[in-house]
């Protein structure tokens, strides 16, 4: 009896360990995948030249990324993501503090730098991205940008050099 009850008690120990598990995954997706959607309808808006788009999604991308505890207590490679969270923090703070859409424009390089090495390590399979490159951009030092799609759209020149770049890779579901 006394051996059953200890198996019974890890197991249930072990079920609670696997369900906080999931439920940090399940909050960890989530958060990635508002930090995608916001940086897509950002980038986007900056391919079409759209300030005032641009700073409300950069202001929810920037919400998600002070206020989620995904971002803020990261336990499982805390010095690692500490690192990477200054500088996304960094970075959404010059995209707040824009003036016009070539400041927002600025921003959105290092932003990128940080979303990809978050969708890198931590995986994403909600759908494929493809990390997409222009030479001109950056003042001709070139600067990389996230996209859904293969099809070219410069976020760093909208409608001026709207093809201008290539797709240098997917990052797979």
């Amino acid at each position: 009896m006394k051996t059953y009850l200890i198996a019974l008690i890890a197991l249930l120990m072990s079920t609670a360990s696997v369900q906080a598990q999931d439920k940090n995954k399940h909050a960890h997706d989530d958060h990635l995948s508002i930090l995608i959607s916001e940086y897509m309808d950002f980038k986007n808006a900056l391919v079409v030249d759209d300030f005032d788009k641009a700073q409300r999604h950069i202001s929810k991308f920037s919400k998600e990324v002070k206020s989620n505890y995904e971002m803020n207590e990261h336990n499982e490679h805390q010095k690692k993501h500490g690192t990477h969270h200054q500088k996304m923090l960094t970075a959404v703070e010059s995209a707040s503090e824009a003036k016009n859409i070539e400041e927002l424009r600025s921003s959105l390089l290092l932003i990128t730098e940080e979303l990809v090495k978050a969708v890198e390590n931590q995986g994403y399979d909600k759908n494929a991205l493809y990390v997409q490159f222009c030479p001109m951009a950056n003042n001709r030092q070139g600067a990389k940008w996230l996209s859904e799609s293969e099809k070219i759209a410069n976020p760093y020149f909208g409608q001026k050099m709207h093809k201008c770049g290539s797709t240098v890779r997917e990052i797979n579901k």
